[in-house]
Order: C-alpha cells, then structure tokens, then sequence
C-alpha cells in the first residue's frame, strides 16, 4: 500500500490493523470515518496485476453482497475505485472463524445444532437468489461469542445462469469441503449443500470424513465415499440430525437435499429466518433510494424549522452559523449508501485531523488487544526443493524459502504447489509465540506412472485430465491408490485401479483394440 497513506485510506478510512496481507490484497481493520464505526477493509492494488480476473472477482463479490442482506450474512457497506486500488468495506463482525470454535471441543449440542441452523438460514436466502458461494469451510464461517453466525469470503461465489469469468472445467474452491460435482467442474446450488454437510458433519462429530493423506487421497474419497461407512458409528446422535447430515452427503445431487429449507423442515424449524423473501438488486436499489430521499427531505424540513425557530426565538435559541450548515449538509450526502463501481476516479474528500479525531471519540483502541485472540501469532518457516508457492488455509502467502511469517495460533492446512509435481499438503498447529517449521524435497515424495497407450487416450487420475498420450514425461504422483481413465472416442472406456509407490515408476501398457 506504499502509493497511500499509511494512515488514512482513500480519504475515508483510517487504519487500526493490518491483518492479513499477500502480493496485491491486504485485509486491514479500519474505522469508517464518515460512519462512525469500525469496518473490515479489504484492498486489491490492481497494478501490475498478473492475474485480471482477480479484480473481476473483487468486483463480483462487491457486487453480490451488495444485493444480499441476511442477519447470517456478512454486510458489504462500501465499495469503489481509488486511484490504483479497488476496495471493499465489509461490517465489522467481532468473532473468531468455527474453525477457532470447533478447536475448543467445549460446544454443547444445542449450540452446535443453533450453529448449524444459521449456516442453513443463509444458505437457503442466497439459493433463493441465485448465488452459489463454491467455498464454504469452518474458515469462512464466522462465530461471535453469543453463538451468532455468519458466513463471509464471497470471493469464489458466482450467479447461477450468469456468463462467468471461470472456465466449466475450473475446479475452485478447498479440496476438503468440495462436492463430487464440484471436483469434477459442474455448477449446481447442491454443491453448497453438500459443502455445508461436511462442514456440520465435523462440528457433530469432530473430524472431516473425506480427509486424505494429500489432496488426490482426499479428492477420491469424496468421489468413491460409500454412505453406510461414513455414517456407521452415529447411534449417540439424535436422529434429525443424523438424517440431516445424510440428505446433505448424498453423491448424486439427484438424491441430495435440494434446498436448505427441507433440511431445516426435517430439524423442525419454522423460524422466521425461512421466510425472508426472495430481494432483488433492483428492488434493493429502489428501497434504498426511497430511505436516502426521504431523509434528505426530513432533514431539509429540520434545517428549515431550525431557520424558523431562529428567526422566532433570536434569543433563547442557539443560531447555526454558516460553518456548522455546510458540515451538516455534507453528513447528508454522505449517508449510508452503496456507491457504484466504476473505473474513474472518485473525489477526494480532505478531511482534517481535528474531524477526525472529533468522530472517533468512542474508539476503544487499546481493548482490541485483549478482545481479539485471534492476533496472539506464532511462526511458520518453510523450506523446499526444488522450490514451492505456499498456501496457508488455500491462501496463497509467498515462495519458498520462507524464514518467518506470522500466523494465527490454532489448525492450519499448509499446501505446497510446483507446476512439475503434484500438490503437498500437511496439517499444521501454529502455537502462539513458537516457530513451526516444515522442510520438504518433492523428488523423496513421488512416485511416477508412465503411460504406453495403442494407438492413443486422453488420461484421467482421478477424473483429473493429465494429457494425450503419447505423454512427453511420466506423470508425478504422491503415494496411494488411484484410478487411471483412458478415453478415445472410437474405443470403450477403459478404468484401471493402481497402486503408487514413491521414488519408483508404474509402467502400463493399453492397446485399446482388446477393450472392445
């Protein structure tokens, strides 16, 4: 953020916090200053940007959120362009993410039952509106201490039936949390759903069903899962629950609950929550025009009786002065409403440190730091050959190697990812004020399959395209059992099951005229 300052932001937001910060975005808790509150304010430097479709998700996350508002939602309050920067000012929701909840293991069962309501009620309101979020986990989901939930990070999340940025065979989102559909490029509202049921599965029973040794192990147990094994243990559970948790986990999305609301019929809930209608953007505009006109009108007639009176009671009242008029006029036209995005270049409002200070009088900076345990950090460090780009939570942090970079205490999923090597990754507890190392040679952790296919196919691991043989290498693979897919479109299909063993080489050989 070096082309701004370092204390107030876009002319509208001073700094308290840096939180979270990555090549082009930074997350800062800020204070709002023409609103008088404490916001989220997460910024995307857009020059120089290697990846455009990054500011088009900025702007479609903006742009979603805007036209949601849900008590189970996190609130997008303001949004633009400034200078180099696009930015977002979100609610600000003190909490800690279920992840940070669930680690605790102290929850009882009617607040993780209420926790699991409130991820269905927001749920069911985006499905009525279109809107898939293709990434809900326990780090996406933010808890307040009265067990007050809502769902944040709509960066992933698309319009059904709109034209996307995303490619159909784009696979987005945390491997751990995917829907079979998902994993294989489809785009239906049941993804969410059945995201949603791993993560309460987790929060009933405290572990994740499908995690893997790595990613591949992971991405096969969600294709492969058998029902009957992931539910074989659950005679302590009540049963609404339970019967829950299978409508969420169904493979086929034929067989899998299609809307948030049957599973909350089947806990018997009839909160009011299920019946907040379906709101369009453009409805919303016209409510907020109508709220924005109709305080500038009242205001206009308190100013006018404000005159009135002065005239009247010259000396019993106090009279406004030009000054103090402008100052009001100008809190008017700053109300609480959604700027559109555009590329131009806003006005630059100055504002003067004496305002500033005038409208924080209630800002309590100093009690943020025994408020807020999720910045007690510890360290990671990081070496690997031949090199790697390192994820913390599917967040991508730097290139190895990494001598110390801050994380917050608790469980983290760290993923290593070289283009010539299949992914790594590794659960990690960061301790508060201690250093976490992890060292990693990818040729030590491979396994290769080579590829003799007559007279040629398209190779499939997993249901993951590898290439048209003939293949110009063997193909990297971590240790463990997948499934090869040859296909040709004048031949059967061909399956084989394999078995990969690191540091050696499987050799197959196809002839696909004696598939037939």
């Amino acid at each position: 953020m070096s082309k701004v300052s370092t204390e107030i932001l876009f002319d509208k937001f001073e700094v308290i916090k840096l939180l979270k910060k990555d090549d082009n975005t930074c997350v800062y808790l800020a204070d709002h200053i023409y609103l008088g509150k404490k916001i989220i304010l997460k910024t995307l430097n857009i020059e120089n940007l290697s990846d455009k479709s990054i500011l088009e998700r900025f702007k479609r996350e903006a742009k979603i959120l805007a036209g949601l508002e849900h008590p189970n939602l996190i609130k997008v309050l303001d949004f633009g362009m400034f200078r180099n920067f696009f930015y977002i000012s979100f609610e600000f929701f003190e909490s800690k993410n279920l992840r940070e909840i669930m680690n605790r293991n102290d929850l009882l069962l009617d607040q993780k039952l209420s926790l699991f309501r409130q991820i269905l009620y927001a749920l069911n309101y985006s499905h009525q509106n279109k809107i898939i979020h293709r990434d809900i986990k326990p780090e996406n989901i933010l808890v307040n201490a009265n067990f007050e939930l809502k769902i944040a990070d709509f960066g992933l999340a698309l319009i059904l039936n709109e034209n996307n940025l995303t490619n159909s065979s784009s696979i987005l989102g945390t491997p751990s949390y995917m829907a079979p559909e998902q994993i294989r490029g489809e785009k239906v509202l049941q993804t969410d759903l059945f995201s949603a049921g791993i993560v309460a599965f987790e929060l009933f029973f405290g572990v994740n069903p499908f995690i893997g040794e790595n990613i591949n192990e992971t991405l096969n147990n969600i294709l492969n899962f058998k029902e009957e094994i992931i539910f074989a243990d659950t005679k302590n559970m009540p049963e609404n629950i339970v019967e829950s948790l299978k409508l969420l986990l169904k493979k086929n999305i034929r067989d899998r609950a299609n809307a948030a609301s049957s599973v909350l019929k089947i806990l018997g809930d009839d909160s009011e929550l299920l019946k907040i209608n379906k709101i369009s953007p453009q409805k919303n505009k016209k409510k907020s025009t109508i709220i924005i006109l109709a305080f500038v009108f009242s205001s206009i007639l308190v100013i006018f009786g404000l005159i009135l009176l002065k005239n009247s009671h010259q000396k019993s009242q106090v009279s406004l002065n030009n000054n103090q008029q402008n100052s009001f006029k100008k809190q008017i036209n700053l109300s609480d409403s959604l700027p559109a995005i555009t590329d131009q270049k806003i006005k630059t409002i100055h504002v003067k440190k004496e305002a500033i200070a005038k409208l924080k009088t209630d800002l309590k900076v100093d009690n943020l730091k025994s408020k807020a345990e999720i910045f007690d950090n510890g360290q990671l460090s990081v070496e690997c050959f031949p090199w790697a780009n390192v994820f913390v939570d599917d967040k991508l942090i730097d290139q190895t190697p990494i001598n110390s970079y801050s994380l917050t205490r608790g469980k983290h999923i760290i993923t290593l990812e070289n283009p010539n090597f299949p992914a790594y990754s590794q659960n990690i507890t960061i301790v508060s004020n201690n250093q976490t190392s992890i060292k990693l040679n990818f040729n030590n952790l491979v396994g290769y399959l080579s590829c003799q296919i007559y007279p040629w196919g398209k190779v499939y691991i997993n249901e993951v395209y590898k290439g048209t043989t003939p293949l110009q290498k063997p193909i990297p693979l971590l240790p463990g059992k997948y499934v090869v897919t040859v296909r040709n479109p004048n031949f059967d299909e061909y399956s084989k099951k394999i078995q990969i063993s690191a540091k050696e080489t499987l050799n197959i050989n196809i002839n696909l005229e004696n598939t037939k």
